[in-house]
């Protein structure tokens, strides 16, 4: 299953700040029983919340498992909780595991209604809301090389990522 969370930052001015502190928060998950894989993204284009973290996990149990309960979740924020908005969590059904998006690659996702919009070649993997905010009933991913994501800006419903760091593992 995928946890997807996406977000804007307000206080631009503090953005390294920030990215030093998301790192740390996902390998704080990753320390989570049934959470096993965190990458993050920022779309090359406006949009309402540029910023997306995806995460492997097990099931919509972690999020009421007291090791999250602890450790992660909105409570356990601190100040960038008040930093951000256009926050949404959703947790998906329909692919198993995150992609590993390579920096020369580019995530895409893709709004149920906006698949039409994508040119043919490009697999789209769907996926379900289960748990969570489930604020979109449907979504999809893809992955595309750098080179032909500018094709992509500007689709209707479409979101173009780039990776801000690498896939990170946890150690189940």
């Amino acid at each position: 299953m995928i946890y997807m969370v996406e977000m804007a930052l307000l206080d631009t001015a503090r953005r390294a700040e920030w990215d030093a502190w998301y790192v740390a928060h996902q390998k704080k998950l990753l320390a989570i029983p049934g959470i096993h894989a965190s990458q993050r993204f920022e779309t090359i284009h406006k949009a309402d919340s540029p910023f997306v973290a995806l995460h492997e996990v097990d099931s919509p149990d972690v999020f009421t498992s007291p090791a999250y309960r602890a450790q992660a979740g909105p409570t356990n924020t601190g100040e960038w909780q008040a930093r951000m908005n256009n926050w949404h969590r959703n947790v998906f059904d329909g692919i198993a595991h995150t992609p590993d998006v390579s920096t020369d690659s580019r995530l895409l996702v893709i709004e149920a209604d906006g698949g039409s919009a994508l040119p043919g070649g490009v697999r789209v993997e769907w996926m379900t809301a289960v748990g969570l905010d489930q604020n979109v009933a449907k979504r999809g991913l893809a992955v595309v090389p750098d080179a032909v994501a500018h094709r992509f800006v500007g689709a209707p419903r479409v979101r173009v990522l780039k990776p801000l760091g690498p896939r990170l593992r946890g150690a189940s």
